[in-house]
């Protein structure tokens, strides 16, 4: 039909939806956590658990997740 749809979401809507895509971007792996927080490294699970929304089984036979980080990141993300 030449539709595109798309749904974003904050990681913690993300964590509650069972809702499998295709494609997963994760747009930064740090987020702000209130004043004397600053901004603070998502933890390592909660990607997991947004990552793991690509290609499930039963709905896709392969999917991909692009996770856009800084520079200094990059390399803990890599494979």
């Amino acid at each position: 039909s030449g539709s595109l749809f798309c749904l974003c979401a904050t990681s913690t809507l993300a964590m509650g939806v069972n809702l499998p895509a295709f494609l997963v971007v994760i747009k930064g792996t740090s987020a702000y956590r209130g004043a004397g927080n600053g901004h603070q490294d998502i933890d390592m699970g909660t990607l997991l658990q947004m990552v793991g929304r690509a290609g499930r089984p039963g709905f896709d036979k392969s999917g991909t997740a692009v996770i856009m980080t800084d520079s200094l990141s990059k390399t803990r993300y890599e494979n």
